[in-house]
């Protein structure tokens, strides 16, 4: 399978669902997802007074666990506007009190000003990136210094393909941009972040947690 027609399958499966199937099976959050979740929340501790933003928010629902987790408001990216209706739906509460923001787009080209959020998360996505080093320089812009982010991730590379992974071959494998945990925090070190940590579970597909900060004070040039 060539790698062009392994993104548009990708592009259609997971990175950009929409359609019927796609609102079906991204209604309520697939299950799998629900370690990256959970994970993402143990890490972040705290969110009493925190400006949350989720990239690839899809259907929201670690967006509603951060909202009602303490967060005082929220915010959420995606480039798929079947999946933003979705949370949309989810959230509308959070919505009509003027808590949460969505907007469909690019990681790459956040919509936000600089310094915006307390914190940024990512939930299973950043392995559709094609271009994850603008969107980790987007990231760190829109971060307040001190400002945290956590991404949940596949690690790189990924295991051959067996009867414990074939949902994922042929099509998905191929084409997903995972990083080992090297890569990735070689990435967020070139983009700017501090207190870098990265860690993978070991799994057959193993769970990548990256954790890192923006600096308390600008550093200066020169």
């Amino acid at each position: 399978m060539s790698a062009s027609l392994g993104k548009r399958l990708v592009d259609g499966l997971a990175r950009r669902p929409g359609g019927v199937l796609g609102r079906l099976a991204y209604r309520d959050g697939p299950k799998a997802h629900e370690p990256s979740f959970t994970a993402i929340l143990d890490a972040l501790g705290s969110l009493e007074g925190e400006r949350v933003l989720e990239i690839g928010c899809g259907p929201g629902v670690l967006l509603e666990r951060v909202l009602t987790g303490g967060a005082c408001s929220a915010a959420g990216l995606d480039h798929s506007s079947d999946m933003l209706a979705l949370c949309m739906a989810r959230n509308r509460q959070a919505i009509a009190e003027d808590r949460l923001q969505l907007k469909l787009g690019d990681a790459a080209t956040m919509p936000w000003p600089t310094e915006s959020f307390t914190a940024a998360i990512s939930a299973n996505m950043f392995f559709f990136i094609y271009d994850p080093a603008a969107a980790l320089a987007e990231l760190h812009r829109v971060l307040a210094p001190s400002g945290r982010l956590v991404i949940a991730s596949l690690s790189g590379p990924l295991p051959p393909a067996s009867l414990c992974n074939w949902w994922l071959y042929p099509p998905m494998g191929p084409a997903l941009n995972v990083h080992t945990d090297t890569q990735m925090e070689a990435m967020l070190t070139d983009a700017g972040f501090t207190d870098i940590r990265v860690t993978s579970d070991g799994g057959g597909l193993a769970l990548q947690l990256a954790q890192a900060a923006k600096a308390a004070t600008a550093r200066c040039s020169g």
